[in-house]
């Protein structure tokens, strides 16, 4: 097994199997930002006491992978390991742009309440926006299976991003907000890449799936949220991955968001003749 991750330096590297197990016993705190991100991508529990004492690695960027890569363990027994945590950082770290603490915060909602709890601290929870927000990073930033629970949560929550339909989200920036729409469309790409979810949700939800993220196709966004509309729609019934398509269809997709249209075209029919 090998993992295509980035180092410290934003460069994509590779590491193998042979790496990671080498690093079993190392010092967590000072494993190369590649090793974390490879653990964490592995959903190895293995490797979960190196990815909790990298929770207090000195590189933020490893910190938060770490933190990420236990969280897709969906173990409740790092509750009171992320509490501590979440303690120790001060209060004013949640006004930084990159708030390790609104992460934590965040991470806690959903191993101690699940998805439901996740769901209803979003729309109907006294927290921070930007915690809010960050319930849905849980999913676009780890590797959580994901549910038919889950899907209908992001859903719903990227509809409330579409129709503004929360007042905190009418109050947005617009840097902010478009990284909250790619966050569930992520999420979405996720469970394509890694499970067949997205071929076992029922009619309804396909429907309210195609609708949303074909309102976001018609909207002035950044290109890269129609991109990943355009890639994960391969993974769904033709019928509405058509239907979700038809605003960048027909010649009026541009560059890599075409590319990716027309290679998911492409699959799509061959779906279509398998099906007879």
């Amino acid at each position: 097994m090998v993992y295509k991750v980035y180092n410290e330096n934003n460069v994509l590297v590779t590491v193998t199997e042979e790496q990671l197990e080498n690093a079993i016993g190392q010092d967590g705190t000072e494993l190369p930002v590649e090793i974390i991100s490879a653990m964490s991508e592995s959903i190895d529990p293995r490797f979960a006491p190196s990815l909790q004492e990298a929770l207090y690695h000195e590189m933020q960027r490893a910190r938060i992978t770490a933190i990420y890569g236990l969280l897709s363990l969906l173990d409740k027994r790092f509750i009171g390991l992320f509490r501590e945590k979440e303690q120790s950082i001060p209060k004013d770290d949640l006004n930084q742009q990159i708030s390790e603490k609104a992460i934590l915060q965040a991470v806690i909602i959903f191993l101690e309440n699940g998805v439901e709890g996740a769901k209803n601290a979003f729309f109907k929870g006294e927290i921070e926006p930007k915690i809010k927000s960050l319930l849905l990073f849980n999913y676009s930033s780890s590797n959580l299976p994901l549910t038919k629970k889950d899907i209908d949560f992001i859903i719903s929550a990227l509809e409330a991003y579409i129709n503004k339909s929360e007042p905190w989200i009418q109050k947005t920036k617009k840097d902010d907000y478009e990284e909250d729409v790619i966050a569930c469309l992520e999420s979405f790409l996720r469970a394509s890449e890694t499970s067949t979810i997205l071929c076992q949700l029922r009619d309804d939800v396909y429907e309210k799936l195609s609708s949303v993220c074909s309102e976001v196709l018609k909207m002035k966004i950044d290109p890269y949220a129609k991109e990943v509309i355009a890639t994960f729609a391969r993974a769904l019934p033709p019928k509405h991955a058509y239907a979700m398509l038809e605003p960048i269809m027909g010649g009026r997709a541009r560059g890599d968001i075409r590319k990716e249209l027309e290679y998911s075209i492409e699959i799509l029919r061959q779906k279509e003749q398998e099906m007879g």
